[in-house]
């Protein structure tokens, strides 16, 4: 209990922080941040694409239990569905401040254009804020029945606590398989929000959605090791061992396939070896090569460390991985976005140089007496008005998390015997 409530109390001191900076904004506007019209999407861009992706791999974590009969991770699929919840609040709030005016919001719903991805990720977000808070609602309904809890369950008050047991396993049932190929959309579509600009050539391959998928199933089973082995300490890791194993697997798998994909779009950017090829890889291997270096060796080593037994051997070693992992995925995020805003869309080839290419200019959007109002590049990096902003979906996520898991029964029972998470014996078998 004392972890859950220095979680809250940090998760509030983090909201506060990021609440006052993006007020700041608000008033001065975003040329606080250091983007410019030469690098338009930055650091809020790269964290919604971050817990989108987690957000879609805690709820395909969770619904895979009931499509593959899992029964080892049953007593943790009310965590996945949390921490699918909370990711995807936390995604959709981090949008406000990277829109700079976010009073004019309600024009992108009264005139919506739908040959825009934007507009589709708009309702689709929306409709999984729903689909995540329901899956959390109908598993805890039985646990408000039975401790007299009052919230949006006045209609079970006729109803007996069997009756209300059943209703909470059909639904969640339900849920779950509605909610795998939703999960799979939402981030099909966050990737194709980016594959679909042809003019960025980092972007533009069909690689995109399948490895955004299988970055999210990695990240999403991070995420439920995480809180689940922070908030149930020795004593859950335990109990709940070889559970805890599968999700690492799962990790591990799904890296597995990430790298794959990711070396086989490099391969084909190198294959190819035309001047605007050259250039993508001349930014991601020299410029950004310490940062895409770094994520390289963070993602393979979590790889390696998840599917062997050394990274499953202890509480602390599967904390180590799955806080790697998440930073290994955090700096993914962000080396999507550095070569494909600096390698400019228009530009001439050099007559008699081979694979030599001359950028058009884009204007600044500053001026700055002394500086040039053209730039060919933009060296981007966060300012530090902008990270104290991008702390407001941490905190939102932490602040969320930490008072359903200490409030209601989130976490499995971490004594012998009957879980409290499974209060039925149809529950118990999995008879889907």
């Amino acid at each position: 209990m004392h972890r859950k409530n220095l979680a809250l109390i940090l998760g509030f001191f983090l909201f506060l922080v990021s609440l006052s900076a993006w007020a700041y904004q608000l008033k001065a506007g975003l040329i606080i941040t250091h983007m410019r019209n030469p690098f338009s999407w930055g650091l809020y861009i790269a964290t919604f694409a971050f817990f989108v992706g987690i957000a879609a791999g805690g709820l395909i974590v969770s619904s895979a239990v009931y499509l593959f009969n899992i029964a080892a991770l049953k007593p943790f699929t009310r965590v996945a569905s949390l921490s699918a919840f909370a990711s995807i609040l936390a995604a959709a709030i981090i949008i406000l401040p990277d829109l700079g005016r976010v009073d004019k919001i309600y024009l992108l719903l009264l005139h919506p254009n739908f040959r825009s991805p934007l507009i589709w990720d708009v309702l689709v977000v929306s409709s999984y804020i729903v689909l995540t808070f329901l899956s959390v609602y109908f598993q805890l309904l039985p646990d408000w029945k039975r401790e007299g809890r009052s919230f949006l369950n006045r209609w079970t008050q006729r109803l007996s606590p069997e009756e209300v047991e059943k209703i909470s396993i059909t639904w969640s049932r339900r849920i779950a398989f509605v909610g795998l190929p939703i999960a799979i959309l939402i981030h099909t579509i966050t990737a194709l929000i980016f594959a679909t600009q042809v003019s960025r050539g980092w972007w533009y391959t069909t690689i995109l959605p399948a490895d955004f998928i299988s970055v999210a199933v990695a990240s999403g089973a991070a995420l439920c090791l995480l809180i689940a082995l922070s908030s149930m300490g020795e004593e859950g890791f335990s109990r709940y061992g070889p559970a805890f194993a599968i999700l690492a697997r799962i990790a591990g798998c799904a890296l597995v396939v990430h790298l794959f994909l990711v070396a086989t779009d490099l391969v084909i950017h190198w294959w190819w070896a035309n001047p605007d090829e050259l250039e993508l890889l001349s930014l991601l291997f020299r410029r950004y090569g310490v940062l895409y270096a770094l994520e390289m060796v963070l993602t393979v080593f979590s790889m390696v460390y998840f599917l062997s037994s050394r990274g499953t051997t202890s509480l602390r070693t599967l904390l180590v991985g799955s806080l790697i992992l998440l930073v290994a995925v955090f700096i993914h995020r962000l080396n999507l976005l550095f070569p494909a805003f600096n390698h400019f869309p228009l530009s001439l080839a050099v007559p008699g140089a081979a694979n030599e290419l001359w950028s058009y200019p884009v204007a600044l959007g500053e001026f700055r007496p002394g500086e040039p109002t053209f730039v060919s590049s933009w060296p981007y990096v966060p300012s530090l008005g902008e990270i104290f902003v991008d702390l407001l979906p941490f905190a939102l996520a932490i602040i969320i998390c930490s008072w359903m898991i200490s409030s209601y029964s989130i976490l499995p029972s971490i004594r012998k015997g009957k879980d409290r998470t499974l209060s039925s014996s149809s529950t118990h078998s999995l008879d889907f």
